[in-house]
């Protein structure tokens, strides 16, 4: 195109110049042009940048989990809330608090642990009226009358305790107050921010007569306020010193959402069962009974987001083999210890060893194993009658025989292959609060058969195969009682043959003992039935759940199991001492010392642990009495502490068990998978 304008204004210069010499008078001989050549022009070449387009990343892997049985409901207040239960309302409900590992504990929740140190709790002085609520000396819930023996101010120890005389209309004590304070930015799935005023409300719930909890903490509360958004004020009653006083935070529940429906209606209400609303990393996002998988995706609200887009839980019930083969064909990535890991012991290190699998078995500092003696069953309340099941353990060197008779290093050795210390207190040896001076019973058998002998336990046929027979002097054990009794437990294959070690070691002291395994179900039955709780047995094995710091309370003398409006003196087998006007059976059949055993000097000791602060002189020497007390008396024999299990496919990232944490899902806000892990 360029080149024809150019030829274009060639010939029109060429006309001007030959139109402007016509007019002169001169011939003009005609100029001939050469024909001009056009060379067309090609269009430039456009110069061509390819661009590859960048593919978004992969969205973050969908973790699944194999469980073992589906929950009933994950209504925090529910009933019976199992493992699987309460590890899933981990991934909705932050644990409030968790171990620091120094004895102390630390918070995501909540700004800070409240103390005494920092300000957050205050001891304060109280005036108490006739007729008003208190804690007494023994830790009841009472009303100021005559009789109440009290903690006047200042009071930590049983010598300084003081009675309500005929004349005295109020008293001078002591409360705690406690003041808890929510970090900023906490949200409800919803949308909602999280206020003080849930956490009102779920104290108001639990304390309901509907709500099938324990009223302890509940009973013990003379107030539970909001005074601002974030911050809630607890008030003990007069006299009550709790060790765990900064625990005492009621974990929020929805008032918006729940507040128009009765304690009652929430045990069975649809939404609250089945997609509970919570403000932790995840959110129930789908959820059909019975269809074996449940569906948790992120919550929109929760920093920082969590890592996956989803995680699918699989119920495959108690079956371990199914469990595992999932894991090994990668449908499942993490396998919980509620399918019974424990059954595949063998099985786990093996996949371990081949990197197929990490796999973590951790002692757990909150339940141990042990064999429970029952020192008087419920024939025994009023006294000794003809057909009666003796009381084989009531002398304490009978019990303490049966410890130096069992290898329980050996048993140890044998079945978890080391991976769980012999205990010697109810608390692991490496637990800020255990007595390193109890009583111990190393494998001794020859000490053993000195001590039966001690009781009144013979030889009588000189067969070493045969049970001994009694031949001393005891109100609860007829002359010529055989040294033979049943051992009850579950139906845990691990558990099963630990009793028949247990059977064969006992054995060899001459004491002949019977395993019946049981259901769960059967077994843990409530009183007046049940064959433990009840107190219908001889001797249990099981995995008592405890708090070390509190376990004291599990042989306290008001919590044994029996018939209500029982007193103390009505009893036959009750020291006078505990009072015969008392209560024998404070909890009636809900209490939990199946053993029967009743000692003063433990009640007094375990109240100062109970009943006082962790601060305090008189704490620590609780602890340590509580320890030297029950390990000297042993109405039960401590085995080990409990193993639980946790295997994974090693590109997860993040599941980590901690023995003194009894949830699996405790962190599972920072779980993920490679590439996203932070850990190898």
């Amino acid at each position: 195109m360029r080149g024809s304008r150019m030829l274009v204004f060639f010939w029109g210069l060429l006309v001007l110049l030959i139109g402007g010499g016509c007019q002169a008078e001169a011939s003009v001989t005609p100029l001939t042009l050469p024909k001009p050549t056009v060379t067309p022009l090609s269009p430039p070449t456009p110069a061509v940048r390819v661009v590859t387009p960048t593919a978004p990343p992969p969205p973050p892997p969908v973790l699944v989990v194999c469980m073992g049985r589906e929950p009933r409901s994950l209504y925090p207040y529910a009933a019976d809330l199992s493992l699987e239960a309460r590890n899933l309302l981990a991934a909705l409900y932050e644990p409030l608090f968790l171990p620091d590992g120094k004895g102390g504990w630390e918070t995501r929740v909540l700004e800070r642990v409240p103390s005494l140190e920092n300000g957050d709790a205050r001891v304060e002085r109280v005036t108490v009226r006739l007729g008003e609520r208190l804690v007494d000396a023994e830790g009841r819930v009472t009303v100021l009358q005559p009789g109440v023996r009290y903690r006047p101010p200042g009071c930590r120890e049983d010598a300084c305790l003081k009675t309500v005389d005929e004349e005295t209309d109020s008293i001078e004590t002591e409360r705690l107050v406690v003041q808890f304070r929510l970090r900023p930015g906490l949200h409800w799935a919803d949308g909602q921010p999280v206020t003080a005023d849930d956490s009102v409300f779920a104290f108001e719930l639990e304390a309901a007569s509907e709500t099938p909890r324990p009223k302890w903490y509940t009973d013990r509360t003379a107030s539970y306020r909001a005074v601002d958004e974030r911050t809630v004020v607890w008030t003990g009653l007069p006299g009550y010193f709790a060790p765990d006083y900064m625990r005492r935070f009621w974990m929020p529940l929805p008032r918006h959402r729940w507040g128009d429906k009765s304690p009652q209606q929430l045990l069975t209400d649809p939404e609250a069962a089945r997609q509970p609303l919570g403000w932790g990393p995840y959110q129930i996002a789908e959820w059909k009974p019975g269809s074996g998988t449940l569906r948790l995706t992120p919550n929109p609200y929760y920093e920082p987001k969590p890592y996956f887009t989803e995680i699918v839980v699989r119920f495959v019930g108690n079956d371990p083999d199914t469990a595992l083969a999932h894991l090994m064909a990668g449908t499942c990535d993490v396998v919980s210890q509620t399918t019974g890991l424990e059954e595949q012991w063998s099985l786990l290190l093996a996949l371990a060893q081949v990197d197929q699998a990490r796999v973590d078995v951790v002692p757990s500092a909150f339940a141990f194993e042990h064999i429970g003696l029952i020192l008087h069953p419920v024939a025994h309340d009023d006294g000794f009658q003809y057909r009666d099941p003796p009381g084989l353990f009531v002398d304490p060197r009978t019990r303490q025989a049966l410890a130096l008779c069992l290898d329980r290093e050996a048993l140890v050795r044998d079945l978890l292959r080391g991976a769980a210390p012999v205990l010697h207190s109810y608390v692991p040896e490496d637990y800020p609060t255990f007595n390193p001076d109890v009583p111990r019973y190393p494998y001794d058998p020859a000490k053993a058969r000195e001590l039966l002998a001690e009781a009144g336990w013979v030889d009588d046929d000189e067969d070493p195969t045969t049970p001994l027979v009694f031949q001393g002097r005891n109100r609860w054990i007829p002359a010529n009682t055989r040294l033979q009794f049943t051992l009850l437990t579950t139906t845990a294959p691990l558990r099963q043959a630990l009793a028949e070690r247990v059977k064969h070691d006992w054995a060899q002291c001459g004491v002949e003992v019977d395993v019946r395994a049981l259901e769960p179900e059967t077994l843990f039955a409530p009183g007046p039935t049940g064959p433990v709780f009840g107190r219908r047995a001889q001797a249990a094995l099981f995995a008592w759940s405890v708090d070390p710091v509190t376990a004291c309370r599990l042989w306290l003398s008001e919590a044994i199991p029996g018939p209500p409006e029982t007193r103390v003196e009505d009893v036959a087998w009750m020291p006078d001492e505990l009072g015969p006007e008392r209560d024998a059976f404070a909890l009636d059949w809900n209490g939990w010392n199946y053993y029967a055993y009743a000692n003063p000097d433990l009640d007094r000791a375990c109240r100062a642990v109970l009943f006082n602060l962790p601060e305090t002189r008189s704490f620590a020497e609780g602890q340590a009495a509580t320890q030297a007390i029950l390990m000297e008396d042993l109405p039960f024999i401590p085995l080990y502490p409990r193993l639980r299990f946790l295997a994974y496919r090693p590109n997860v990232c993040g599941p980590q068990l901690r023995p003194d944490v009894a949830l699996e899902w405790w962190n599972i806000g920072e779980w993920a998978m490679e590439p996203g892990c932070a850990n190898p």
